[in-house]
């Protein structure tokens, strides 16, 4: 029986919301249902904002029944916060997307003009620098300190072989691994690569850990926000596990996670080429285990299935510049013309994004959850990792360094793995680059 080795955070990732609702509605909510939330947990939500000090936050009922934020926050960060204990009570699928309107200071508005502008100023200059070079930066965890929460999975694994292959076709590698990838190291690396980061520079992320549970961007639709786990992300200790309730974890666990903000504002700096990998998913099992006040009305919501929903592909891709930074345009599209808005980054036809699973799906790999499989290009290989990473770097190398080979290979490959135990996982690739010049070797 093969086992869930990447969870929901990134996002990087990726998922959505099961069901039959259009897809093309804000937060994929079904939202020709009436939800029915009761008045003890609307309570319940309410005050929990008084106890964690969200003294102006407030809660309402949209149109069809959700819990909307409403009221006053300071700045993006209450929001979020609020978002944390909103979802943690009544669920993602009751949490209505829509950000509140009542926010003092927009963080994220002064990011996205702040990136817009170096984007442009930027530009200007790439012409007179000379040749850049090749810099990459690979994170990966397989233990984490709260084992009672973060389950062991096979991001280090993958991280590690990544950056091997990477460091042989030239890059300059920064890897962030295992013990060392705590939330301090992580974020002191990425400044690291951000800070001498030029715009004739090659760049290459790669990313794979747990994932935390995601909250809506002040866009709204589908963009969402997550973070990553660290290493010393959530509990560190097993005395604080003792009487806590999942609300207070999910405080605990964005607190001390890594935002994908800062990976999202390296990956949208002005580069000759730019490519992002990330394997993980956007929900997972931290959460099935960990007490609820509201675990009844959310199990009766969603049918008796646990929540795998989060975030859409198109919190990482689409037209308009959002907080997650990048925009990008299908393989089989003719990138679109650049509007007024000069947040369009679809024009730019430097950038790869590919993700190990489609939305609302796990990244899986071998059981146990650390483990090994044969390589589907020599059964004599033993491959450690997941599924979808490990056989792309099997093709990337069959097929001297061409991505858009390499991916259609892993994809096929995991696709049909899963299968065998009927379950599903796409790997999906968005990018400007032409797929007959996606070779990682010419640049």
């Amino acid at each position: 029986m093969l086992k869930t080795t990447k969870f929901s955070l990134i996002g990087l990732v990726v998922a959505a919301l099961t069901g039959c609702a259009n897809q093309s509605m804000p937060g994929y909510q079904q939202v020709y249902q009436s939800y029915q939330i009761p008045d003890t947990l609307m309570q319940s939500v309410q005050a929990r904002f008084k106890a964690e000090g969200l003294t102006s936050a407030k809660v309402a009922r949209d149109s069809v029944g959700r819990l909307r934020l409403v009221g006053n926050y300071q700045n993006d960060d209450e929001v979020e916060k609020a978002f944390i204990i909103a979802q943690s009570i009544v669920g993602i699928k009751s949490t209505s997307p829509f950000y509140p309107e009542g926010v003092q200071k927009s963080a994220w508005n002064r990011e996205s003009a702040t990136a817009v502008s170096n984007f442009f100023k930027n530009k200007k200059l790439q012409k007179d620098l000379p040749p850049g070079k090749k810099k990459a930066i690979v994170i990966g965890i397989n233990k984490f300190l709260d084992s009672a929460h973060l389950t062991d999975i096979q991001g280090e694994d993958d991280a590690r072989l990544m950056g091997i292959i990477l460091a042989n076709y030239g890059y300059e590698v920064i890897s962030v691994l295992g013990e060392k990838a705590t939330k301090t190291n992580i974020e002191t690396q990425i400044a690291k690569v951000n800070a001498s980061l030029q715009p004739n520079d090659s760049l290459f992320i790669y990313v794979s850990s747990h994932g935390n549970p995601p909250t809506p961007t002040p866009e709204g639709k589908d963009d969402r926000r997550m973070s990553i786990a660290a290493y010393d992300s959530g509990n560190t200790h097993p005395s604080q596990s003792v009487g806590q309730d999942k609300t207070s974890y999910l405080l605990n666990l964005q607190k001390t996670s890594v935002k994908d903000s800062l990976i999202q504002n390296l990956a949208q700096k002005p580069t000759a080429v730019t490519r992002v990998i990330v394997d993980t998913c956007y929900s997972g099992e931290i959460l099935k285990n960990t007490p609820s006040i509201g675990s009844n009305y959310q199990n009766f919501i969603s049918s008796g299935k646990f929540e795998k929903e989060s975030v859409s592909i198109a919190s990482w891709s689409g037209e308009k510049f959002t907080s997650k930074g990048i925009s990008f345009i299908d393989d089989s599209e003719k990138p679109k013309v650049s509007s007024a808005n000069t947040g369009d980054f679809s024009s730019r036809k430097n950038y790869t994004f590919i993700t190990a699973t489609s939305a609302g799906e796990l990244s899986y790999g071998p059981s146990p959850s650390i483990g090994t499989f044969n390589s589907p290009l020599n059964q004599s290989d033993a491959l450690r990792g997941s599924f979808f990473t490990q056989s792309f770097m099997a093709y990337l190398k069959n097929y001297s360094g061409d991505i858009s080979k390499a991916f259609e290979s892993s994809r096929h490959f995991t696709s049909s793995k899963v299968l065998t135990q009927n379950l599903k996982q796409t790997p999906q690739r968005f990018s400007t680059i032409a797929v007959n010049l996606d070779n990682i070797v010419s640049n």
